[in-house]
């Protein structure tokens, strides 16, 4: 029995700030984190007798919402079993946590973020609370990663089977040059694993911050060793003209994407939401689009109002990859899909629990050396 058991003394739980966490998350294993997380809940909603018994599980009730006198609490719980922290890894853990979000719109005005987050990292087995996450960055990233898997999963993994050489190539689009916008743009670089990027076009409503971006990204290419291509669009359409995968990422209430502005194949990840999830783009997009989803639960809410053919959750998609049976979910071959983000707590905890894990090993080495 433990020091701490024996005598029911309590160690203070880590805190994880913003700038360790940046210093601590990769690319590469956040989106393995995320990737766990979305097959975790596809898994999950499965007949308890066709549940993958090597996949995790999870447990993520609906977000609450709380109403406070200058803004909002989102409360975002959940719980992923089994989980791989690492890729090809045959340790796994499970997670319990829970990120808490403060919205407060008039922040600005004194120089304050609007949006605040903490992810609590909670001991699964004790429930005792193990590591507090600031998750500003945290959430950037792993929303980020989110529409790079299913990138990966429903539209580079099959371009990549049927290209001679087993390599694809991307023209990617940004619409909206916001933080989204750049984590975006600087995940698709920093993963080019996946895809090698050529061309990446920028449009924002404010001219300056595609303009910053644009920046930004060249600095990120003689990091990265790329040789990619930036501009600045003028327009949407310009933005969007032949490009193959889309990221749309701004708070707009009305379309800004239409189908004549597209390729005939195309990936779009509708990151953005203005009154509704769904708002950026125009419904002739979605009339001709297979939809994809993180969760079911989520979507029945929060895309109620969605015209359009919800294909399935991507978590699904990977699961039937690795266990083929039934009817492939894919995309038609020639079409275009859309990746509905909507954000889930599995996403939090497992990248959470990463962030902690990785703290602890770091503390560790410094502790031997």
């Amino acid at each position: 029995m433990s020091r701490n058991v024996g005598t029911n003394k309590r160690l203070r739980p880590v805190f994880i700030d913003e700038d360790l966490v940046k210093q601590l998350l990769d690319w590469h294993e956040a989106r393995h984190a995320i990737e766990q997380a979305f097959v975790a809940v596809s898994n999950q909603s499965r007949e308890p007798g066709a549940r993958y018994g090597d996949q995790p599980v999870s447990s993520q009730p609906a977000r609450t919402f709380v109403q406070a006198e200058g803004g909002v609490l989102l409360c975002m719980p959940g719980f992923v079993g089994q989980h791989q922290l690492t890729s090809g890894s045959d340790e796994r853990t499970s997670t319990l946590a829970c990120k808490l979000i403060t919205s407060f719109r008039k922040n600005a005005s004194v120089g304050l973020p609007s949006i605040n987050g903490e992810v609590f990292v909670f001991s699964s087995t004790t429930g005792k609370l193990e590591a507090i996450v600031e998750a500003n960055y945290l959430t950037g990233i792993r929303t980020a990663t989110a529409s790079l898997v299913a990138t990966d999963h429903l539209f580079l993994r099959p371009a990549r089977a049927s290209a001679p050489d087993g390599m694809v190539s991307i023209q990617l689009g940004i619409v909206g040059c916001g933080f989204q916008g750049m984590m975006h743009a600087v995940g698709f670089v920093r993963t080019q694993s996946m895809a090698r990027v050529r061309t990446i076009r920028l449009w924002n409503r404010t001219p300056a911050r595609a303009a910053q971006l644009k920046e930004l990204l060249i600095e990120e290419r003689k990091k990265t060793d790329s040789n990619y291509s930036v501009f600045v669009c003028d327009t949407v359409e310009d933005c969007c003209r032949d490009c193959d995968v889309i990221v749309t990422a701004t708070g707009s209430g009305e379309p800004l994407v239409y189908r004549s502005f597209l390729k005939q194949k195309v990936h779009i990840n509708a990151v953005g939401a203005g009154e509704y999830h769904h708002a950026e783009l125009a419904q002739d997009v979605y009339d001709d689009c297979q939809v994809y989803i993180d969760h079911w639960e989520g979507a029945r809410k929060e895309l109620a109002t969605l015209r359009s053919n919800i294909v399935g959750e991507v978590g699904e998609v990977i699961l039937r990859e690795s266990h083929p049976k039934g009817a492939s979910l894919l995309p038609k071959p020639d079409g275009m899909s859309v990746f509905q983000s909507l954000g889930m707590a599995s996403e939090d905890v497992t990248v959470g629990r990463l962030v902690y894990e990785k703290h602890l090993k770091a503390h560790d080495r410094s502790d031997r050396d």
